[in-house]
């Protein structure tokens, strides 16, 4: 499982995103993942070997002590959450609330025999659901009548950091220690990422104590008020999880259903001709791929996704589109930030849950080669 509060949206942004712009046209409702499934089943996570840090997951550091023992790094936190949630045993009930909307979901998660095991069910709104064994996810979706199974990718999302970045988070966050606080009934360390440039949002996470699982996590705008939060309203971990509890409540019913199989874009190493010059520092592409068989669109769009680890932006460029003239610069969608240029016949788009200076500097780097 990929507690991907932060940047739930390195999968989002590369499948969703685009569907959100008005100048390429709109979606199909079922289409749209429901954003904690999505979140949850996003990124995966190469099981690591940690040296701990003082006081971290031990489960017997007193707050008083805690606070005057050496702060981790950004990377060591994340990792060490990371690793917790790949190889523990573990279920319960998460919510997800961003700018108003909220959705709730249940996920159960098996590590057996070195093999990941893992199914997310949708407890309101539409059914829908998610297993994921290792690296192949299974969405079931019956609002559809379809069974699509894809592969998860490294460019879907925290904890699945590039090892370029897991170097540069420290370098654009400041960390502090702060209480230990209990969430879903456990003791949790508290940890605060401060941005140090105007890219960068601030952050506040739950690790629970003896194990680094993430419990809780936030994004703070500049104002510190809350952008979006995911937490553990209950949860179990530890203990015998049967095998029957990963499989899919939906698998019986599926007989007529489509099935929609998808091969991994990182698979093509796909050059669209385009190349970003002067990224904000902390950034790298993690994937380049061209998106097809779009609405109203004859030719296919390029895109680029950029992260720092913990923020991502999906940038499109295609021919500027016939009739009225595109709306440039700075809008929002949604909870999104969007900025549009015109780069001679092209329309270059830059979309993401970054700040606004972010998303700007990585739709104005976006040059042709």
């Amino acid at each position: 499982m990929a507690l991907t509060y932060t940047v739930s949206r390195l999968s989002l942004a590369g499948r969703r995103s685009l569907r959100a712009l008005s100048v390429f046209g709109a979606a199909r409702r079922w289409k749209r993942l429901p954003l904690l499934a999505a979140a949850l089943t996003s990124a995966p996570v190469a099981p690591v070997v940690l040296a701990q840090w003082p006081g971290s997951v031990s489960g017997n550091t007193p707050s008083s002590a805690a606070s005057s023992q050496a702060v981790p790094s950004v990377g060591q936190i994340l990792q060490q959450a990371a690793n917790a949630a790949a190889t523990l045993n573990y279920s319960g009930t998460i919510t997800y609330k961003r700018r108003g909307a909220e959705e709730t979901s249940r996920i159960v998660h098996l590590f057996e025999n070195g093999v990941e095991t893992e199914r997310v069910t949708t407890l309101d709104g539409p059914p829908f659901e998610v297993v994921r064994v290792n690296d192949e996810l299974t969405c079931y979706i019956p609002e559809a009548r379809l069974m699509r199974i894809e592969p998860r990718t490294g460019r879907q999302g925290f904890p699945s950091l590039l090892p370029r970045q897991m170097t540069t988070l420290a370098q654009h966050f400041t960390v502090k220690r702060l209480e230990i606080e209990r969430v879903a009934g456990l003791d949790a360390q508290v940890w605060e990422f401060a941005p140090n440039d105007e890219f960068r949002f601030w952050h506040k996470l739950w690790t629970e104590l003896k194990t680094g699982l993430w419990l809780r996590g936030r994004v703070l705008d500049e104002n510190r008020n809350v952008i979006e939060e995911i937490t553990f309203s209950d949860i179990k971990i530890g203990g015998k999880i049967d095998r029957e509890q990963v499989k899919s409540t939906l698998a019986g019913s599926i007989a007529n259903w489509r099935v929609d199989r998808r091969l991994s874009v990182n698979a093509t190493k796909t050059d669209t001709g385009w190349h970003a010059k002067g990224l904000p520092a902390g950034f790298v592409k993690i994937s380049e791929n061209f998106m097809r068989a779009l609405p109203g669109r004859t030719e296919p769009v390029s895109q680029l996704v950029y992260s720092d680890g913990l923020t991502s932006v999906s940038v499109y460029a295609a021919p500027l589109p016939p009739g009225e003239p595109p709306t440039l610069g700075a809008t929002v969608q949604g909870s999104h930030q969007v900025f549009s240029r015109q780069a001679n016949d092209q329309l270059v788009t830059a979309f993401g849950d970054a700040r606004p200076a972010a998303v700007r500097a990585i739709a104005s780097s976006l040059i042709r080669k």
